[in-house]
């Protein structure tokens, strides 16, 4: 269980609710809205476990208590997590919610709601809920979490107090990532690079042998296209392409790549880079190109990567990106 005194970073976000929780001020409502995997769900469940604790300190929970101990467990009575059946909330799950918010609290003072992904309620969901919302039970906080909070209907969104979480710094990101996997320093901040100062999403990367060997076949790659004809760079492009769900993480990786040297090559500033255990390579590749060229590689990806998810012909749309590196240097 993580209380507020654990989170690293949001310091304002996380001020605001222990403070409102210290003096009594708890809305009936939250929307937690900001990019997957920087602490919304966290900060979600430091607020229930507050709201639940029966010995709270200074607005956050003791981590002592049986409450506590039952967050902890995952099996405390008065929380209460929605999450999407399938690929939207329905309405009977609604329903089943807000009849559970009507009844009193099992232990304590409150009910805790968190909704997951809250903005795939579909539209009769989103207005039972809003009904509620207009005229909320006591004793009962909903915090609605979403990373597109503009799918959002707006009457729900006003009935809520809303909170933007952003991607934390990478040195912040790499302390989360640090702490939780008991890796080195240096490790944990390259992950928390690649993440885009998204803790989550570099603990999901620490856990996956599969984009660990994505990256190092990326880098074998940005070695060798400088002198790829144009047959060996369609062959590496048909063999990306039968990877079924590969290619999108894969040109992401290729993105970051270019954008480093760039950087490396505008400003030689070794702490901007994300691939930082690369810097010798990075040097050495970044003298190959042309601000120009680079600025033109990095359009052709992000439009390769929109064309995927546009359901083109996979590898057609790699086969001419790939010819577009080879041929660049």
């Amino acid at each position: 269980m993580k209380r507020f005194a654990d989170l690293i970073g949001h310091e304002t976000v996380i001020y605001s609710l222990r403070r409102a929780v210290a003096e009594e001020r708890v809305a009936h409502a939250y929307l937690f809205a900001g990019p997957d995997g920087v602490g919304k769900a966290t900060a979600a469940r430091a607020l229930a476990a507050a709201l639940l604790c029966r010995e709270p300190r200074d607005g956050d929970a003791c981590g002592c208590c049986r409450d506590c101990v039952q967050l902890a467990a995952g099996n405390h009575p008065d929380l209460h997590v929605l999450v999407p059946d399938g690929a939207a909330i329905k309405i009977d799950q609604v329903r089943e919610m807000l009849r559970t918010a009507m009844m009193f609290p099992v232990q304590g003072r409150w009910q805790v709601h968190l909704v997951e992904d809250a903005d795939l309620m579909n539209t009769q969901a989103a207005n039972a809920l809003l009904r509620t919302l207009e005229e909320p039970p006591a004793g009962v906080v909903f915090v609605l979490l979403s990373t597109r909070p503009y799918a959002l209907p707006p009457t729900v969104i006003s009935r809520c107090q809303d909170f933007f979480f952003t991607s934390l710094p990478v040195p912040l990101a790499a302390e989360v990532v640090a702490g939780e996997t008991g890796m080195d320093g240096e490790q944990a901040r390259l992950l928390a690079a690649l993440s885009g100062g998204s803790p989550g999403r570099a603990l999901e990367m620490a856990g996956d042998a599969q984009y660990l060997q994505r990256r190092g076949r990326m880098l074998a790659l940005v070695r060798e296209l400088p002198r790829l004809g144009a047959a060996e760079a369609c062959r590496q492009a048909a063999a990306l392409a039968e990877e079924r769900g590969a290619a999108d993480a894969f040109l992401e990786l290729l993105f970051i790549w270019y954008r480093d040297l760039l950087i490396w090559r505008e400003t030689s500033a070794a702490e901007l880079l994300i691939n930082v255990d690369c810097r010798s390579v990075i040097t050495e590749q970044a003298a190959l190109f042309t601000r120009r060229r680079l600025v033109r590689l990095l359009g052709e990806i992000e439009r390769t990567r929109r064309l995927l998810r546009s359901n083109v012909n996979t590898r057609l749309a790699l086969e001419v990106l790939f010819l577009h590196l080879a041929g660049a240097a």
